[in-house]
């Protein structure tokens, strides 16, 4: 079985909200306040939480396999193996691409970001899963660079450089992925371009940090301008 974490859960709000925190501590205890605390977050809490929640855990119990919810006084957990949830397969698929063939890692890592279906552990309060989402945000990111990476291997410039416009939009402070940019601009041929994003970041930098741009960066424009 698959524990989804990238993206909403499915089926009704308070369950899916008592799945996503079970899954966030999965195979630790989860005490009962802490679960009443993710379900009603700002609402007020009812008189018959307690009771609502060993509800939820019963509904739950009826889509999964058996066994996989422990319970102890005031207490659940969640038991996962490796490999069953979906930002683990995502893992997995990484490191595969980084063994295979350029063609091949393309198809991994374009079935690893197919995992991502919304944001992960959207039913949970940001500040309760902000661990758990900076690390995922981070694989998703690391990702799509080497998806760049095995384009530009490829040969298949235009979309190596279609998925690193989007990253340096996202986030213009990763000097490493407008390096990446650089380099892909330059491998297809478009050498103007190229010192014509370099130039941009460079300014950026300089605006909004007061910096040169690092070596990385200065390295890449080394290599357009030879």
């Amino acid at each position: 079985m698959i524990f989804r974490v990238l993206g909403p859960q499915a089926g009704a709000r308070k369950p899916a909200t008592l799945l996503a925190a079970l899954l966030l501590h999965a195979n630790a205890w989860v005490s009962l306040d802490e679960l009443i605390d993710e379900i009603w977050q700002e609402q007020a809490v009812p008189a018959s939480a307690d009771r609502n929640v060993r509800t939820y855990v019963w509904q739950l119990r009826q889509v999964l396999p058996p066994g996989r919810i422990d319970a102890r006084p005031r207490s659940y957990r969640l038991r996962v193996s490796p490999g069953e949830v979906d930002s683990d397969v995502a893992r997995a698929l990484l490191e595969r691409s980084e063994r295979v063939a350029a063609d091949e890692a393309v198809g991994c890592l374009n079935s690893a970001l197919e995992l991502w279906r919304g944001t992960p552990f959207a039913e949970l309060r940001a500040e309760t899963a902000v661990a758990a989402t900076a690390w995922l945000q981070e694989l998703r990111w690391e990702l799509r660079e080497r998806l760049a990476d095995a384009y530009t291997r490829l040969g298949r410039h235009g979309e190596a450089i279609a998925v690193l416009r989007v990253l340096t939009s996202e986030d213009p402070l990763r000097e490493g992925t407008w390096a990446r940019l650089v380099r892909a601009l330059h491998a297809a041929g478009r050498r103007a371009s190229a010192l014509s994003e370099y130039q941009r970041v460079c300014d950026f930098l300089a605006a909004e940090l007061g910096v040169e741009p690092g070596p990385e960066l200065v390295r890449a424009r080394r290599e357009v301008a030879a």
